[in-house]
């Protein structure tokens, strides 16, 4: 366990993040000390008897607030149980500033701030802060007060209980000091580490803007690009075009089974985090929005170029520590990314099947990541498979278009250059590649190849010394089902899959499962490198809705009538070109929508499930054999959609009993 900035991954600091809106209960709101510690595991199982806390969402006291707060609890146990960093953290120190019920101050002049102090067993401290967040009047105005009049220079209450609170819990610590804050809290959590930077402070903050940005000078403001202090914003937050983006280390691509509205983007359930921890595909991003804002703030958010040997010197001590592989490979290509204003990095990895060899993309910087995804390149299909297939780093600039013509296809990049590096122990084992696509306005120099080049280098050093093996991130599969680690299920795209069962039973419960309505403590369901577990049912819901497709799905299928089967299939697609009228003529049903499906002959029902799959345009097709239909018929139907697997027009899957009499 360690408290290490480096080493902590970004799913565990979240966890953080988010943990300190849930106010304490009562009787533990003044019972922590360093003496009488709160241990982290201990906080999270707390988080049932929180009553009023924020997500960043109002929160009362509903059935539905209660079912929320079970699912976070759980997320955070899964968190905390995969996690080898956050075990045996100790809460030293609690505050809420806030009246009422909620505080444990006894300050009269209340500012609405929450804090908690922690520490790990080997001297590292860190401070998590967060605003008021609260429907009381009085911390509203506290809170939006303090920061209106911290943005005209003024400095505020809150910030110096902030700095106050941060340097009580910081007494004896040994080692590493860090800093973490969203929203309002990443305010103060940046107004903490501007004003102890003589301390080696790191920092991490998400969403939030330094209203005290007019107190700072040119030392504390230029700190803010220091590598000690990192900001997260959200795609679309308010704060990433509000004034002060020159400091802007990561924006992080908003959850594409998430909603758009405000609390969406600013949330912490916006953003999604990959297999490994990361955040998912993250760019690197050191920018103003405009040159009048550039000048206004004295180009403070002027890019620093640095030599070939500070870029070596800052990687080195960015990844010296890093124990976690996932870790180094995402910080490698964050680095990269920063030094040579690459639109892309990937690490493929080299893999193979009936086929023969293939590499496929395992950590991915891109705003269009999602296109990577299930991309299988073999050789001759782009300049990676070159690097990987023939050992050798390459640097193309104005590459042939037929070398990448699938590469294109996949991603709809237009690549005018490439650099990819052989990753490997040695020459003769090489295991994947490093691949930086298009530099920003330019394309890649001699001198950018040279410093990937010597960066990869060093990364495939602290690899070896590592002693990790790459036996974790072989696992290329469309949609996966696992429990405890152990895979119960896996497809790859445009595969055609047969499960065989031996009773409509235990068809049915495993049907269920893969399409996320039924999964258990410990089961996970990972879809093109996403990660549900069984809280998140909005984000399965909107995975069921988007992705999938059944054809004659569960067992009360039959008896639906079909007026109500193509209703419900127009409220999944919410697609308003389609009407009930038009999908009734569609498939030759307008005489019979009151008639329930089982009364249907195979040849009207084949057609409409088909065709209802094929109108969703699906990721995936699940197919169970109904009772009544013909075997005869039904193995016709899978011949067929075999085709489209082969085709690449979907993936499917086939759900059947062994008994099954085919022929």
């Amino acid at each position: 366990m360690s408290l290490k900035m480096s080493g902590l991954l970004d799913i565990e600091k979240y966890l953080l993040l988010e943990l300190v809106y849930y106010h304490l209960p009562g009787p533990y709101r003044n019972s922590i000390t360093k003496e009488l510690p709160l241990f982290l595991d201990q906080y999270i199982d707390l988080i049932g008897q929180c009553k009023n806390a924020m997500v960043p969402e109002l929160l009362g006291r509903s059935k539905r607030i209660t079912r929320l707060l079970k699912k976070r609890q759980a997320h955070f146990q899964k968190v905390f149980a995969m996690s080898d960093n956050l075990s045996n953290l100790r809460v030293t120190a609690y505050l809420n500033d806030n009246y009422g019920a909620l505080g444990n101050s006894a300050d009269l002049a209340k500012t609405s701030l929450v804090a908690i102090a922690l520490e790990d067993s080997e001297g590292n401290g860190a401070v998590v802060y967060s605003g008021c967040e609260s429907r009381q009047l009085s911390g509203m105005v506290l809170d939006w007060g303090g920061c209106l009049l911290a943005s005209l220079g003024i400095d505020t209450r809150h910030h110096r209980k902030a700095l106050a609170f941060y340097d009580q819990a910081m007494s004896g610590i040994t080692g590493e000091r860090n800093l973490f804050g969203h929203s309002k809290g990443g305010n103060l959590a940046t107004y903490v580490y501007i004003n102890r930077l003589t301390e080696d402070t790191n920092a991490y903050c998400v969403n939030a803007q330094p209203y005290c940005w007019s107190i700072m000078d040119e030392e504390q403001k230029k700190a803010l690009k220091n590598e000690r202090y990192e900001y997260i914003v959200h795609q679309n937050d308010p704060t990433r075009n509000s004034g002060y983006v020159s400091y802007v280390s990561r924006t992080a691509p908003l959850n594409r089974y998430a909603g758009k509205g405000l609390l969406d983007i600013h949330n912490f359930g916006g953003v999604n985090f990959d297999f490994y921890g990361n955040l998912e595909g993250t760019r690197v991003i050191r920018e103003t929005k405009s040159a009048f804002q550039a000048r206004l703030f004295q180009d403070f958010s002027a890019e620093k170029h640095w030599s070939h040997d500070e870029c070596m010197a800052r990687f080195f001590e960015k990844t010296k520590e890093i124990k976690s592989l996932p870790r180094l490979f995402s910080i490698t290509l964050d680095e990269l990314l920063l030094v040579t204003k690459a639109q892309v990095a990937v690490i493929w990895l080299r893999e193979s099947d009936h086929q023969g060899a293939f590499i496929y993309p395992l950590i991915i910087r891109s705003g269009s990541r999602e296109d990577f995804y299930q991309l299988k390149l073999r050789q001759g299909d782009g300049i990676a498979t070159r690097s990987v297939f023939e050992g050798l780093p390459l640097l193309i600039r104005n590459p042939d278009q037929t070398a990448i013509r699938k590469l294109k296809q996949m991603t709809g990049l237009s690549i005018s250059s490439i650099i990819a590096v052989p990753l490997g122990i040695d020459e003769k084992e090489v295991f994947g590649a490093l691949e930086l696509i298009n530099k920003t306005e330019d394309v890649f120099s001699l001198e950018d190849f040279a410093l990937v080049n010597e960066m990869t280098i060093l990364m495939l050093d602290l690899f070896k010394r590592s002693g990790e093996s790459l036996g974790i991130f072989h696992d290329f599969a469309l949609l996966q089902l696992k429990k405890h680690g152990q895979c119960l299920f896996s497809t790859e795209r445009f595969s055609y899959t047969e499960k065989f069962f031996q009773n409509q039973t235990d068809k049915q419960i495993f049907y269920q499962k893969i399409i996320g309505k039924r999964l258990e403590v410990g089961e996970r369901l990972i879809f093109n490198r996403q990660i549900f577990t069984p809280e998140l049912k909005a984000p399965l819901k909107r995975l069921y809705d988007q992705e999938f497709a059944e054809m004659f799905g569960n067992k009360l299928f039959l008896k639906r009538k079909v007026k109500t089967h193509l209703l419900k299939f127009l409220k999944g697609l919410d697609k308003r070109h389609y009407s009930l009228s038009w999908l009734a003529g569609l498939f030759g049903l307008k005489d019979q929508l009151n008639q329930p499906i089982g009364e249907l002959d195979d040849k009207t029902m084949i057609l409409m499930e088909y065709g209802l799959a094929r109108l969703k345009n699906p990721k995936i097709i699940f197919l169970n054999q109904p009772a009544s239909m013909n075997s005869r018929t039904f193995e016709i139907l899978c011949r067929h959609l075999k085709e489209l697997a082969r085709s690449k027009v979907t993936t499917v899957v086939v759900l059947r009993l062994e008994n099954e009499n085919l022929f």
